[in-house]
C-alpha cells in the first residue's frame, strides 16, 4: 500500500506540520483580533443598553410609586373634604330609620362619589314595574 510506505509518510507529517502552523499563526495574527474586537464591541453596547434599561426601569417604578402616594394622599383629602362637609352628611344615613333600598342606595351614591367605583352602582337592582309587567298596546 503506497499510503503506509514509510518514504512517503514522513514528508507527509512535515506539511501537515507546516500548513497547520502557518495556518494557526495567521489566524491567531489576522483574524482573531478583529473577531475579538466585534465580541467586545458587542458585549460593551449589550452593557451599556441593559444599564440604560435598568436606569428607565428604576425611574418607572420611581415615578409608579409617587403616583400611588399622590393619589392616596388626594383620595385622603377628598374623603376627610367629604366627611367633614355638612353637605354630605345626607348620606350617612345610620342613624335614620330608612328603608334597606334607601340605605343601599346611598351607600351606592356615596361610595361612587368617594370612589368612582362602577362596579358599586352596578351592584344595585333596579326593578321597573313597566319592564316586568308590559302593556299589550
Amino acid at each position: 500500500m503506497p499510503q503506509l510506505d514509510r518514504i512517503i509518510i514522513f514528508p507527509q507529517i512535515f506539511w501537515l506540520f507546516l500548513i497547520f502552523t502557518s495556518f494557526y499563526i495567521v489566524s491567531t495574527h489576522f483574524f482573531l483580533p478583529e473577531f475579538l474586537k466585534s465580541l467586545k464591541s458587542r458585549k460593551s453596547v449589550i452593557d451599556l443598553n441593559e444599564l440604560k434599561a435598568n436606569t428607565i426601569k428604576q425611574q418607572i417604578i420611581e415615578s409608579e410609586q409617587k403616583f400611588k402616594d399622590l393619589l392616596t394622599q388626594d383620595l385622603a383629602r377628598i374623603k376627610f373634604f367629604f366627611d367633614s362637609n355638612s353637605a354630605f352628611k345626607i348620606l350617612n344615613l345610620e342613624n335614620s330609620e330608612a328603608k334597606e333600598a334607601d340605605r343601599v342606595i346611598s351607600q351606592a351614591v356615596k361610595n361612587s362619589i368617594l370612589f368612582c367605583n362602577f362596579q358599586i352602582l352596578n351592584a344595585i337592582e333596579i326593578h321597573c314595574k313597566s319592564i316586568n309587567n308590559p302593556k299589550n298596546y
